[in-house]
């Protein structure tokens, strides 16, 4: 799915001549972890995560293996490295998939149910999950911050990510997901999230090392309008699906 946000992404560039190398990025990727697992649990609560997670895990896996590769072999022209590989590896994300994945298989996650030490440590895990959740919504919002001077250019941008990420995302559900997997209620909801999301906050950082300080100025303003947009979005949802 991903890689048809980047492939429309680059017809739009080409087709409405928008000669924005930047526009196939900032249309495709999402920021999972740092938006889209503290809203979707904060409301829906950690049990109905996995709905998110699938979608998620995917994300991830494409933003460090593919979609950094394409941004630097398109702006840098560097290809494929060990680096690529050990940033992902590194992932607090990615460690935390694996270690639940290994827990689980092995048959180790039912001794946090047996065994009084790990009840205490799943119960303290549990704690300090529940206040991460407020604490990365509040630095989200602090880091909040719009140019006026590239608000016009910005605005572009998202307009032509929403019409891409939702007409793409919703057509390939129809087609692709709904005749085939068994989808509930709570995983629609999910899959309605996760596309609100906004790009993700690294790729500023990774546009800053060969892009001009306008280039990277629309797309900072692109992510933190995009980032009120979700959030507009988020809430309507949930008071319309309740």
């Amino acid at each position: 799915m991903l890689n048809s946000f980047y492939v429309v992404g680059s017809l739009a560039n080409r087709v409405f001549r928008l000669n924005d190398i930047m526009l196939p990025f900032i249309v495709t990727g999402f920021s999972f972890g740092l938006l889209g697992v503290p809203l979707f649990e904060g409301v829906y609560g950690i049990e109905n995560l996995s709905d998110i997670s699938i979608l998620g895990i995917g994300n991830e896996f494409f933003l460090w293996f593919v979609y950094i590769t394409l941004l630097r072999n398109e702006l840098g022209r560097q290809n494929f490295s060990a680096k690529v590989l050990l940033d992902f590896v590194k992932s607090p994300l990615v460690i935390s998939i694996i270690s639940g994945l290994v827990l689980n298989l092995s048959g180790l996650n039912s001794c946090f149910n047996e065994f009084i030490l790990f009840q205490g440590l799943n119960r303290t895990l549990e704690y300090i999950g529940t206040m991460t959740t407020p604490i990365i919504l509040i630095i989200t919002g602090y880091g909040i911050k719009l140019n006026k001077k590239y608000l016009k250019g910005a605005t572009k941008v998202l307009i032509i990510r929403l019409i891409i990420i939702f007409g793409v995302g919703y057509l390939i559900k129809l087609l692709i997901i709904n005749p085939y997997i068994q989808i509930s209620a709570v995983f629609d909801l999910a899959f309605f999230t996760f596309l609100a999301l906004p790009p993700p906050f690294s790729l500023v950082i990774f546009m800053g090392e060969y892009c001009s300080d306008e280039e990277v100025s629309i797309a900072n303003n692109a992510i933190v309008l995009s980032t009120l947009v979700c959030l507009v979005l988020f809430v309507g949802m949930v008071v319309f699906a309740n």
